[in-house]
Formats: structure tokens, C-alpha cells, sequence
């Protein structure tokens, strides 16, 4: 009989594990990973260098379906970064930013480290192991008929990158408790564009303003690197802007991303400027600002091909400067969960207490992505994922003194 399983040997899983072996040497905690190691998610975060978390944290950075204010300051906190150190991770904050990383640069030190100190600090971590159900009789919880724990916490992570192991299963485990489940998206992924000349812009990457707008209204804004493939619109910042296209796609939205290719001047001074080149043809004077792939594609769009600017109206000038300021991408779906970085929605928080047990039957936690709580890009999924983890085991900490 284990005092406490816990589900999942991610980055939520790992830290809450040794957490509460550490606080509590004597508690006899399981661990159990349907992989043959731990982390695998982990190693693929930030890159491969694991962003562990950000220390500019604000509630607009985070989206659920129930408030968050109850968690925020906790997360304000990082109180994590103590025990990460404690646990062989040592963490730096990167130049003229506000994201963490470790200070070996590398996610597969985050890792190991997390391996030695499990075994240094005695957990049973069970590996290979695919959890089938989970039941409740005689005050304990059962697992797969054979494994018994007096407190079960669901660690699983999300449903992206499947092959990782985020097959979704903690759903199952959370739902088959009576728990509520909300509509589950691909969350920070490519945004994938019917527009015409899509395929021209290939590779090509800019620092942009990006907004999102539904029914031409703006939602949400993001200043960052934009990247085009051959038929979608990536990078942090339309990661970020994508969270919440699925939501309006589904219900028939007009969905667009307007890009700011140049935030640095307004149409003014564009337009000023292009007239300084006034024997250039068009595309020419427009590689003055920006990459000659956009500048082309531009001149298409506005069928300005083969036309000097000394030969081009005033309205056809003010065209040009305003599509700069102002360049129209059509949204027509996004990146699939094989392919985005995490899952929007999940289990209902309101259905938690603020130690994170269910509300259903006592003596059942979760942490970390199987909740309805997500991140934008920076480190605020991970800050979220070792932050839950961490008032979990002050949650059975506590019960466990009673």
C-alpha cells in the first residue's frame, strides 16, 4: 500500500514526486510512467533546452475556463525554483528576457537530474506501466487491480505529441470520478491561411505586430517573430494567438491574423520614404524595408508588378504603405494536437478544491496540463505544471498531519 501514486512522470509528476519525499522522507510514494524513462515532453520544451518557467507571470498570460485567482500569486511566486535547486537543477534567467532555462542549457540535464535525485530520495518509480483504470473501495484507490494507494494524484499532461505519452488518459482516469471534461484544442501551434501567394512567402521570417481578429474585430494582440511555411503562419507569436482560433472557427467565424510588418514606422513615413526611390520599380523600393520574397508577393497582390514608383498614383503608393502596416491573413483551421505544444481545456479547476483534490472523492489530486489551465509561449506551462505540483504536496502534506 503506497501512501500516495502518482500518474504520469513528467514535469508535474517528477516534482511533485520528489517534493513530497523530501518534505516527508517517510512517505511511501509510487511513481508510474506508461514510457520507458521519464520526461519525454520535458525533453522537447523550449527546443530542447526547457524554458522551466518565467518570472514575469500575470494572470493574462493563462487561460481557463474557472479563475485563477486563488492560484496566481502562487504562481507569482515560483516557489519551485528552491526546490529545483535543491533537486541538482540549476536555473538562470535569460539575457534580457524574463524566461528560465537551466543553467546547463540543456532539457536532457533537467532530466537526469530529476532521475538521480528520485533515486536519492527512494521514490518507487514504475516504468512501462499503462494505467487501464483506476478505482475506489475500502477507503484506497486501485489501479489496474495492483497497485494501492490511499491518495492517487493525475500528473498525465495533455493530449499533444502523443508519442511522448500524452495520450489524454488522465481524462479518462478524471471523468471516470464524475469530473467535467471542457472542449479540448490544440493550443500554441501554426495557424494554417488560404492566402493566394501562401506558398511564396516560404521561409521567410519577420518581426511583426500580430493581431487576431474575429469578424474584424481585434482580440488579442502579440508583438514577436512570425515565420511562413507553404501553407500556414507560425512562430511564438501566432502560437500564441492561436489558443483561441478553434473556438471561433467552429462556430463559423471570419478569423484573421493582420500583420504589422513594419511596427517601427507608421504609414506616413513609409509612404515618405518609398518616394525616395522613385526610380526603382516597386518591388525593388519595397526590399528597401523588408525580405524581397514579401516584397514580390506584395506587388502581385496589389498588381503592381513591373510598375516604377515615380509611375504609381497617390492611392496606389498609400496601398502599398497601408498593406505594409496591414497585411490580411484568412485563418482557416490550425495545427492538429500531433503538433502543437499543448492542449487548451481539460478537467474543470472549479471542480478542485484550492489544494487541487477533487471536490468528487477525497483523497484524488491533479496537476499540470490535465486541468483546464494553459499558457502562452515563455516558460508559463512548466511555471503552471511545477507551481500545481507544488500545492498538491502541500495539500497532502497537510492532510497527511492530521
Amino acid at each position: 500500500m503506497y501512501d500516495v501514486i502518482i500518474v504520469g512522470a513528467g514535469a508535474s509528476g517528477c516534482f511533485l514526486a520528489l517534493t513530497l519525499k523530501y518534505k516527508n522522507p517517510n512517505l511511501k510514494v509510487a511513481l508510474i510512467e506508461k514510457n520507458d524513462k521519464l520526461g519525454k515532453k520535458l525533453l522537447i520544451t523550449g527546443n530542447g533546452r526547457c524554458n522551466l518557467g518565467n518570472t514575469n507571470i500575470k494572470i493574462d498570460n493563462y487561460n481557463s475556463s474557472s479563475s485563477l485567482n486563488n492560484f496566481i500569486s502562487q504562481l507569482k511566486e515560483n516557489g519551485y525554483l528552491n526546490y529545483l535547486k535543491n533537486f541538482g537543477i540549476l536555473t538562470k534567467k535569460e539575457d534580457t528576457s524574463t524566461r528560465l532555462y537551466p543553467y546547463s542549457n540543456q532539457a536532457i540535464t533537467v532530466c537526469k537530474s530529476f532521475e538521480r535525485a528520485l533515486e536519492k530520495e527512494k521514490v518507487n518509480v514504475i516504468y512501462n506501466y499503462d494505467v487501464k483504470d483506476v478505482t475506489y473501495k475500502n477507503d484506497y484507490f486501485v489501479i489496474n487491480n495492483n497497485l494501492m494507494g490511499k491518495k492517487v494524484v493525475v500528473a498525465t499532461g495533455g493530449k499533444t505529441y502523443s508519442k511522448t505519452g500524452s495520450t489524454g488518459m488522465g481524462y479518462n482516469i478524471l471523468k471516470s470520478f464524475g469530473h467535467t471534461i471542457t472542449k479540448l484544442y490544440p493550443s500554441l501551434t501554426y495557424l494554417k491561411t488560404n492566402y493566394k501567394y501562401i506558398k511564396d512567402l516560404q521561409g521567410v521570417r519577420a518581426d511583426v505586430v500580430a493581431k487576431l481578429n474575429v469578424n474584424d474585430k481585434t482580440i488579442l494582440t502579440e508583438k514577436g517573430q512570425i515565420q511562413f511555411t507553404k501553407d500556414s503562419l507560425s512562430g511564438i507569436c501566432i502560437f500564441n494567438l492561436s489558443r483561441y482560433v478553434n473556438k471561433y472557427l467552429e462556430k463559423d467565424n471570419k478569423v484573421d491574423v493582420v500583420v504589422d510588418l513594419v511596427p517601427d514606422y507608421d504609414e506616413s513615413y513609409i509612404n515618405n520614404y518609398l518616394k525616395e526611390f522613385n526610380s526603382y520599380n516597386v518591388s525593388d523600393a519595397i526590399c528597401c524595408i523588408l525580405n524581397k520574397k514579401i516584397a514580390d508577393v506584395i506587388t502581385k497582390n496589389l498588381k503592381l508588378s513591373n510598375k516604377m514608383i515615380c509611375d504609381i498614383s497617390k492611392t496606389e503608393l498609400e496601398n502599398i504603405s497601408y498593406t505594409l502596416k496591414n497585411m490580411h491573413f484568412n485563418i482557416t483551421s490550425t495545427g492538429d494536437f500531433e503538433t502543437s505544444q499543448v492542449t487548451s481545456g481539460g478537467a474543470l479547476l472549479n471542480e478542485f478544491t484550492g489544494n487541487l483534490e477533487s471536490k468528487k472523492i477525497s483523497g484524488l489530486y491533479a496537476s499540470g496540463e490535465v486541468l483546464d489551465v494553459n499558457g502562452i509561449c515563455g516558460g508559463y506551462n512548466l511555471s503552471w505544471a511545477f507551481t500545481s505540483a507544488l500545492i498538491v504536496a502541500e495539500g497532502i502534506l497537510k492532510d497527511n498531519l492530521k
